[in-house]
């Protein structure tokens, strides 16, 4: 016989009746979860492929970015005039991971990266408690990290895409909270907290909890008794007690808020007319973007569009044509005055991806045919949502349904908070920018696979588009941070060759992040001559370029 000494016998015994079981329950896990474990894996080799942590400033996320670097220098919270956003949780958020990894331009962007994945996974857990199976739910989180519009934000330091992974989470708890037996407080609570921390990322924030008690009221889960009182209480509080304590703190700081208070200036000086004309035009950007947003889901349905049709009730009709009319007509309008997707462009346009916020900048990628064809495209795929949305018409009540109803108030909610600051772009662009429609889509997603749940679908082919959108927003975006490399690093070079730096104009967020301080410190006015770039005026009045 082989001598074993009985440890090691008791060992080898014992062993296959643990590791295999451990090793099985693993397997079988991964097996269940590994649609959503692969789109994380390839978002994060995205994030590999893309230069991530280019030491540049994108656009107007410089701003936070010195704010960031000033609460780590001096331990001092700073929010400048120039910034509309509240910012403090993304100055925060950008800040620990300038503690622990350097307080670089590139290091905050990957603070970006790291909070979008979060937001995409309380999106997939969102899908899932509105009773979307993990493989259509896994589809939706990849079409929302690989849309173009998405994926650009995604790699920036701008309070969109944190408050949009915000949104998300705050979105989950308070579907979550919603159960057959009631309110659970737990995840109410949880929510409201988040909600919280919404406003201090944008203020849009504080609508979240209003579109629950909405939703609750229309539902007739409100009522005039302590209950109902308690549950306003628990849903506002918090939003409510940060709201407050911004504000006092904001002008206790000194800082008057010059930013924010223009854009309540201009929401009044634009009037009913203002107001009508973002009514009507939003309401048709929003519509074509909802289609751009779901065309992975939208490619899934098409070879089962005809099983859609035939479960749409009469009412469900009526939405449809009514879809269809916004839709078709709007786009056709703006045909006719030769704009077509993307509508309102600033972090997706004709150029590709990234602003366009440099004298010369980059040629164009998207010409007039290309964009025809992406309209098209996207008008199809938002009629293809507006008839599995009427299919929701007749669907019969559950708690899945009772939680699609939320999401679609929180949808329209932030919907309405799209206004405000688009005032500021009335007259002189497309009325809007296309970053202010980045809260609608994971709420659109999620909404257009609850609705989708009892239809086939080709996920191949959703597969296929998602594949073409993440080819398309990898490139552009490494194309654009490798593009703003060189430019910073030729503005770094002239200025090593003496060239001063109130002599040069690099870009908005180049003269911002070196030159909007001493401006706003020494009160300089503009010195650049007439037919300047708008970022000198308001990003670097102390460059004479």
């Amino acid at each position: 016989m082989i001598g074993i000494d009985e440890g090691a016998a008791g060992d080898a015994l014992t062993m296959p009746r643990v590791e295999p079981r451990q090793s099985s329950a693993f397997s079988a896990w991964a097996r269940a979860n590994g649609a959503i474990l692969a789109v994380f894996t390839l978002f994060a080799v995205a994030a590999l492929v893309v230069p991530t942590l280019t030491p540049v400033g994108i656009t107007d996320d410089w701003v936070y970015a010195r704010s960031a670097q000033i609460l780590l220098h001096d331990g001092r919270l700073t929010i400048f005039p120039i910034a509309v956003a509240s910012a403090v949780v993304q100055i925060a958020w950008g800040a620990l991971f300038g503690l622990l990894f350097g307080p670089s331009l590139g290091i905050f962007r990957l603070s970006t990266v790291v909070i979008t994945a979060l937001g995409a996974l309380a999106l997939y857990a969102l899908c899932r408690d509105l009773g979307v199976g993990r493989s259509r739910s896994a589809l939706g989180v990849a079409a929302y990290l690989f849309n173009p519009l998405v994926f650009a934000l995604a790699f920036t330091f701008m309070t969109d895409p944190h408050f949009a992974a915000l949104l998300i989470m705050t979105a989950w708890c308070f579907t979550r909270c919603l159960t057959e037996t009631g309110i659970d407080r737990r995840f109410l609570i949880a929510g409201s907290g988040i909600a919280a921390l919404g406003f201090l990322t944008r203020q849009q924030g504080v609508l979240i909890p209003l579109a629950f008690l909405a939703f609750l009221l229309v539902t007739r889960r409100l009522r005039v008794d302590r209950a109902s009182v308690g549950l306003v209480a628990q849903s506002l509080a918090l939003p409510l007690f940060a709201m407050a304590g911004y504000y006092l703190w904001l002008h206790g700081s000194g800082n008057t808020g010059a930013m924010q208070a223009g854009f309540a200036r201009e929401v009044l000086q634009r009037g009913t007319w203002g107001t009508w004309w973002l009514l009507r035009w939003l309401t048709v950007f929003a519509l074509v973007y909802a289609g751009f947003f779901v065309l992975p889901i939208a490619a899934a349905l098409l070879p089962m569009v005809r099983s859609a049709i035939a479960g749409i009730p009469r009412l469900g009709w009526l939405l449809v044509v009514l879809w269809a009319a916004v839709t078709i007509v709007g786009a056709g309008v703006l045909a006719l005055r030769g704009a077509f997707m993307p509508y309102i462009p600033q972090f997706f346009g004709s150029s590709g991806l990234g602003p366009p916020d440099l004298l010369g900048g980059r040629p164009i990628l998207l010409g007039p045919d290309a964009r025809v064809a992406l309209t098209v495209v996207c008008l199809l795929a938002s009629l293809a949502l507006a008839l599995i949305a009427a299919r929701a018409v007749a669907a019969p009540a559950s708690v899945e349904r009772a939680r699609a109803g939320l999401v679609l108030t929180i949808l329209l909610g932030q919907f309405a908070g799209a206004f405000p600051p688009s005032y500021h772009f009335l007259g002189w662009s497309a009325g809007s920018v296309d970053r202010y429609l980045l809260p609608l889509a994971p709420l659109t997603i999620a909404l257009a696979l609850w609705v989708s749940r009892g239809l086939k679908l080709s996920l191949t082919a959703g597969w296929v588009v998602v594949a073409a959108l993440a080819l398309f927003s990898v490139a552009g975006v490494r194309d654009y941070l490798v593009f703003m490399g060189g430019v910073w690093a030729m503005g770094e070079q002239a200025v090593a060759e003496g060239v001063p730096l109130d002599r040069l104009d690099a870009g908005a967020s180049w003269d911002g992040y070196h030159l909007y301080e001493v401006g706003l410190a020494n009160h300089i006015r503009p010195r650049t001559p007439k037919g300047r770039p708008w970022w000198t005026d308001l990003f670097a009045p102390a460059t004479d370029s």
